[in-house]
């Protein structure tokens, strides 16, 4: 059909007419392809959403997808089609851009859960600088666990290398939980300063026992300062490889000085024994180090062997600086110090770890909320196993007739902490017992070592005290301490030996949030599990009504009897009550806040390895005759042979 505008009239006049086809009719395979058959659906986006909230590629959601609809034909979308909705949702949920959507996602997460937790920084022209926040889990898991706390922002998030900073923490099966996360734009005094204020702001004020960090000095002095009550402690990992650095740097330049008033006709034999023996060196000093910081319990012990290995390296100037801070990373001088076993930041690490996996440089600011979202459930399915399986299996004890104790102890402890506790009550058994006259005091020691330990125990009050001090940093009777119960013949725990946040119970009871209220965790689970149920019985139903006619008729024709039902009530519903899972909000509407906000920008040199170029190269050479497009081509094709020649014979001499 051809068309003619008449411009006088405005209005198109139809000059030519074929109603036969003069074209080549699509095929019955192709007709899926056609743009007038391709449309998603509602429901068809919530499960592309869904997908890629779940960190499934477009690719594998589509093939997906056509499976679960018997192939590409019955879909009535394409991979393109697919790809291009998702480039449109993360264009929409940007819409007010880094600053504004983040507001936006906060917003909307307290319209879900009014106990969300969210705070921004400002610089003095307005722009939003550092950034934390924690969800009613993570402040429900603070307020069960949150007696040591391990804190670390090694981890740049994007492109533009912001510190990502975590506080984690471990729950009672001895597993990662989160209690908060923050986005940063620096590592200052002022800034750990109000993180950690901030922190313990959303977490009602409640400082935690431990507190972990590495050795940023900014960050040592905010914490002295904010955490006032907790006892501040250095990564023993983090040192390690400080160590590993700095003596062996240390070492080097003292060899150096050394090996330059030597000849340089020295025979290999010698230079290959003299290798060795450095080597051999600086492992010993390593050990020694260890040794310091693991396995020496007395301090005068520890004294002694520290001066030994710093009379093994002339410059100590490393060693004279870790060892003012030996009291936050020494055991002799932690004893007391309760710390669950914990001595490094390696749960910050190993979350750091598993955001890797999922983080890339380029995300936005929504999609980096939503896959840290992925990270932290996953952490907290762990969790979920482990209750299962608690549930599910008795604990294991090794005994054929358990004491009344380890039977105690079993339905007590969740079975990681139950195996700890049995194997301190198997050493009790083993181990020798010398008393002193007129008073509860023993002197315990295992029958295979040498070490003994005072354990002082009162039969009325039913305590016992170890000078080994194992209760007191991780919340598990000793074995030296068991041994005395019994000889005091009490045969179960004292109860104020039986720590809450280690046994089947730490997560009874309710918390409240900064603002009074009962935190509930998730005010949508009754409407989930309802959807749940749903979905399987309308699921069922399809699969057995697709296969017959008349069957899937019956089914269309109730479902718009119901829908209209359902709809009816829904409206009745909303017009008399309102809904009770819903907070009012004006997260959805634009307004000033959110087209107005700012996230500061951090300036970001890319280290690159080619010379920078000055004036005189940038400046054109236009001396030079131009030479013809083949000419250069060539050229460069004959430069790209010849590089992947050398680079060829460079790997066979390598």
């Amino acid at each position: 059909m051809n068309l003619k505008l008449d411009r006088k009239k405005e209005i198109l006049k139809v000059s030519d007419v074929f109603l036969e086809h003069n074209h080549k009719l699509h095929l019955p395979e192709t007709l899926h392809l056609m743009v007038s058959q391709r449309k998603i659906s509602d429901l068809q986006a919530f499960g592309i959403e869904t997908a890629d909230d779940a960190g499934i590629g477009p690719k594998a959601a589509h093939e997906l997808a056509c499976r679960q609809v018997g192939g590409p034909l019955n879909l009535s979308y394409t991979l393109r089609d697919h790809k291009n909705y998702l480039r449109s949702k993360r264009q929409r949920e940007m819409a007010y851009g880094q600053a504004g959507s983040m507001l936006k996602y906060f917003q909307d997460q307290i319209a879900e859960n009014p106990s969300f937790q969210y705070a921004l920084q400002m610089d003095c022209e307005e722009q939003i600088a550092n950034i934390f926040w924690a969800d009613a889990k993570m402040v429900m898991d603070y307020a069960y666990f949150g007696d040591v706390v391990s804190f670390d922002t090694t981890f740049g998030t994007n492109k533009e290398s912001k510190p990502f900073g975590v506080f984690v923490g471990f729950n009672h099966f001895r597993e990662t939980v989160v209690f908060g996360a923050a986005l940063m734009y620096d590592e200052t005094f002022e800034s750990f300063k109000w993180l950690f204020e901030t922190f313990l702001k959303a977490h009602n004020g409640q400082q935690p026992k431990t507190f972990y960090t590495d050795q940023d000095v900014a960050m040592g002095k905010a914490v002295a300062e904010v955490f006032s009550e907790a006892w501040h402690g250095l990564c023993t990992f983090h040192i390690m490889q400080n160590a590993i650095k700095h003596l062996h740097e240390e070492k080097d330049e003292d060899n150096n000085e050394k090996k330059r008033k030597e000849k340089n006709t020295r025979k290999r034999k010698e230079k290959n024994e003299e290798e060795k023996r450095e080597d051999n060196e600086d492992t010993s000093i390593l050990s020694d180090f260890s040794a310091c910081m693991f396995e020496y319990d007395d301090p005068i012990e520890f004294e002694q062997k520290f001066q030994i290995m710093r009379k093994k390296v002339s410059s100590q100037t490393w060693l004279d600086s870790i060892y003012k801070l030996k009291e936050k990373w020494a055991a002799c001088y932690m004893k007391n110090v309760f710390t669950l076993g914990m001595r490094s930041t390696q749960l910050s690490e190993s979350l750091n770890n598993d955001l890797k996996m999922h983080f890339k440089s380029d995300f936005d600011i929504i999609r980096f909320f939503k896959h840290f979202e992925r990270v932290v459930q996953g952490k907290r399915n762990n969790e979920l196993d482990s209750e299962f399986n608690s549930r599910k299996k008795l604990p294991k004890i090794c005994m054929k007739r358990p004491p009344p104790m380890l039977s105690q102890a079993s339905k007590l402890y969740t079975p990681p902490i139950f195996e700890a506790f049995q194997g301190e009550y198997e050493r009790s058994l083993a181990a020798c017992t010398n008393a002193f006259d007129g008073n509860n005091e023993y002197l315990i020691a295992h029958c295979i070592y040498e070490e003994e330990y005072k354990v002082i125990g009162d039969p009325l009050k039913q305590t016992v005290t170890c000078s080994c001090q194992q209760f007191d940093r991780i919340g598990i009777l000793c074995g030296h301490a068991l041994k005395v119960l019994d000889l005091m013949n009490i045969k179960s725990v004292p109860p104020q030996y039986v720590l809450k946040r280690w046994t089947r119970e730490a997560r009874s009871g309710t918390v409240q949030d900064n603002q009074g209220r009962n935190i509930i965790e998730n005010p949508k689970m009754d409407a989930m599990l309802r959807f749940r149920f749903m979905s399987h019985k309308f699921l069922n139903l399809a699969h057995r009504a697709a296969n017959f006619p008349e069957c899937t008729m019956l089914v269309y024709s109730t479902l718009d009897t119901l829908g209209k039902q359902i709809e009816d009530k829904i409206n009745a519903y909303t017009g008399t009550f309102e809904d009770p899972t819903t907070v009012p909000t004006n997260a959805t509407s634009p307004n000033e806040l959110l087209i107005n906000a700012r996230l500061k920008k951090k300036d970001v040199q890319t280290k690159s390895s080619k010379r920078q170029r000055n004036w005189l190269d940038k400046k054109p050479k236009s001396g030079k005759k131009r030479k013809s497009k083949a000419t250069s081509q060539g050229k460069k094709t004959m430069v790209r042979y010849e590089e992947q020649f050398h680079s060829s014979v460079l790997f066979m001499f390598v």
